[in-house]
């Protein structure tokens, strides 16, 4: 059986042996270390991050000479291993085309990403963690505890594991991968640094060349974190909200204790970026957080700020007592929400017959571990 465990954040299995745990910065360190004058260390690890991950060029002796890599850097370079530090556990495909990866690390660790195609844009659903402390009690990925933090390699390896998987269906015309959200396990804010480092190669046009308006970090409110989210990350904010008071908010989300709503909306504003929005997810459940009341409320607490609210109808949890509503109340809580002018979308539930939807992450993980479902 899949252990609980509730102690704070731990390290992660840094990997700093591993490429993909170098973004530029990172790399171009590692090569002033090594000897290299500052801006020739620079140009270099721009050079290596073309080569390895646009031009998708072997990564070897000769052929770091052949795109001019120096002597002097070579024999470091070399000493970085950029093999994936993930292999596939199991591949479950759902009946409405996403795609449910479990992923194995070196170290035996499971986490899970999912392939959302769509007709427009196919987005990669990737986790920041192994298991979350945070004990939202709609969330499966709860139910675990922390068990350890990512590396930013283990978190770029997500992304090329599934470009892999995913590769004959982009050939066929479908939409490349190029939208991702850190909404798998785990909470990003307690893995900051390393998200931010995974993200600024994501997102460099050296490498991964994804759109920092298409990257989305999620997070639970961990509102000490903003600052330092706000000036170092090239992406966009969602912030896991659910309930429109405290006393419902903290019933599922323990962080709420530490944060009330008020405080989180205080930090919001005043550090949200004049250029920026901040996307708001409210889940709804029936009976619980979704009446037209709740919606007046949810209204009054984002109103000023720039933003949009995500609806998004609960799936199967850990609490059989947390249901979606009707289509009706759905549809009822959206159209009020849109009458008192703000910006709404419904998020329908995808991949939820893989365990693959919000909040089912890792359920499918622990129903193998406990001899049911997938082997």
């Amino acid at each position: 059986m899949l252990e609980r465990r509730s102690s704070l954040p731990r390290a992660p299995v840094r990997g700093e042996n591993l490429l993909a745990s170098h973004d530029a910065a990172s790399l171009a360190a590692l090569l002033e270390r090594a000897g290299g004058v500052a801006s020739t260390a620079r140009a270099t690890a721009a050079k290596v991050l073309r080569h390895v991950y646009r031009d998708e060029g072997a990564f070897t002796d000769e052929a770091l000479l052949a795109i001019g890599v120096g002597a002097w850097a070579r024999p470091t370079l070399l000493e970085l291993d950029p093999s994936l530090s993930l292999t596939i556990a199991s591949e479950a495909p759902s009946e409405d085309t996403t795609i449910r990866l479990a992923l194995r690390a070196r170290d035996g660790a499971l986490i899970e990403a999912v392939i959302i195609p769509g007709p427009a844009r196919t987005t990669l659903c990737v986790s920041s963690q192994v298991g979350c402390a945070r004990a939202c009690t709609f969330c499966e990925t709860g139910r675990l505890g922390l068990l350890r933090q990512l590396s930013a390699g283990e978190i770029i390896d997500q992304v090329r594991v599934a470009q892999r998987v995913f590769a004959p269906r982009a050939a066929a015309g479908a939409p490349r991968i190029g939208n991702l959200v850190f909404m798998g396990m785990g909470e990003p804010f307690d893995n900051l640094a390393e998200v931010t480092r995974a993200i600024r190669l994501l997102t460099d046009s050296r490498a991964f060349e994804l759109a920092p308006s298409r990257v989305t970090v999620s997070t639970v409110g961990v509102a000490d974190k903003l600052p330092a989210f706000f000036r170092d990350c090239r992406a966009e904010l969602a912030v896991s909200l659910n309930a429109p008071d405290d006393a419902r908010r903290t019933a599922i989300m323990p962080v709420n204790a530490r944060v009330p709503m008020a405080a989180l909306r205080a930090a919001i504003e005043e550090h949200l970026p004049a250029s920026r929005k901040v996307l708001f997810e409210y889940v709804l459940f029936h009976n619980v957080n979704d009446a037209i009341d709740d919606a007046d409320l949810l209204a009054a607490y984002v109103a000023g700020l720039r933003c949009r609210v995500n609806v998004i109808p609960c799936n199967p949890g850990p609490d059989p007592a947390l249901r979606p509503p009707t289509v009706e109340r759905i549809d009822a809580f959206v159209a009020r929400l849109s009458s008192l002018g703000v910006t709404t979308l419904v998020r329908r539930p995808r991949g939820r017959d893989v365990g693959g939807a919000c909040g089912q992450l890792a359920g499918a993980l622990r129903a193998a571990a406990e001899g049911v479902g997938e082997s």
